[in-house]
């Protein structure tokens, strides 16, 4: 399984240190070339062709940071591909791309666009526990625990499996389905913020370094690699320490490609 990391954090962020300029990207993954999964950032991270090949779009939940890029690609692709894109989510997530964002008020529904017949997006509702095959990958959506309705996901290519937190506080459904994969290859959970910000993870539905590691014990599996994703870049100085002081684990960044 190839991915590609098109967005690594849980926001956009721009920061100069020692005249060296960084741009932090929210989070979006691209997945054997032709599946998107998140859609914080699409078109900040590929060339047109690679936009072109895109043919499903996987999202966790209807928070910005993970949705925003479908506005782009909608807008990008408009009159350069043949069949639509299906946008893959829970009902939930549906009806708020629907009714709050694909509106013809915040954005242009481009499910109508260029006509009724032949629109740049379609959406097609997962239900949980019920896997959804998109190419050659196979994916399970896991109710997790955040303020809106959100999936957790393992995705399947028939020889590896990997397991998406989502954006998640302390969950449990997840992690037992994942804990009886056999040919688990490894665990990507969200971090947004750093342990003294533990209220505010609560209060929002995140998870911590600590709370990482509490998490990644539920699968069972210590010698799993277990990458990290989703932190706010304002606090990544210490999320890096707290997550490198506690055990092993990989931080994720923007451009990386990883092949599991």
């Amino acid at each position: 399984m190839h991915i590609q990391v098109l967005g690594g954090y849980g926001a956009e962020f721009y920061s100069i240190k020692n005249k060296c300029e960084k741009r932090y990207r929210p989070t979006g993954f691209l997945l054997n070339q032709s599946v998107v999964f998140e859609a914080g950032t699409i078109c900040g991270a590929l060339t047109l062709s690679e936009l072109t090949a895109i043919r499903s779009v996987f999202l966790s939940h209807a928070h910005l940071d993970h949705l925003q890029g479908l506005a782009y690609l909608a807008e990008t692709l408009y009159d350069r591909i043949d069949q639509p894109i299906t946008v893959f989510g829970l009902e939930e997530t549906i009806q708020t791309l629907r009714h709050h964002f694909f509106n013809n008020r915040l954005w242009p529904d481009f499910t109508r666009l260029p006509t009724e017949v032949a629109p740049v997006l379609r959406y097609q509702t997962m239900e949980e526990g019920i896997p959804v095959t998109a190419g050659d990958i196979h994916l399970i959506p896991i109710p997790v625990n955040h303020t809106v309705p959100t999936a957790g996901f393992i995705i399947d290519d028939g020889q590896a499996a990997i397991a998406f937190s989502g954006d998640t506080h302390k969950t449990e459904a997840l992690w037992e389905r994942v804990s009886q994969i056999p040919y688990l290859k490894a665990a990507f959970i969200e971090c947004s913020f750093p342990d003294r910000f533990s209220q505010l993870a609560y209060d929002s539905g995140h998870l911590t370094p600590s709370l990482v590691y509490q998490e990644f014990k539920k699968i069972n599996r210590p010698s799993l690699t277990l990458y990290v994703y989703h932190a706010k870049p304002a606090h990544l100085k210490d999320i890096r320490k707290e997550i490198k002081r506690l055990g092993n684990a990989h931080m994720i960044d923007d451009g990386e490609t990883l092949n599991l």
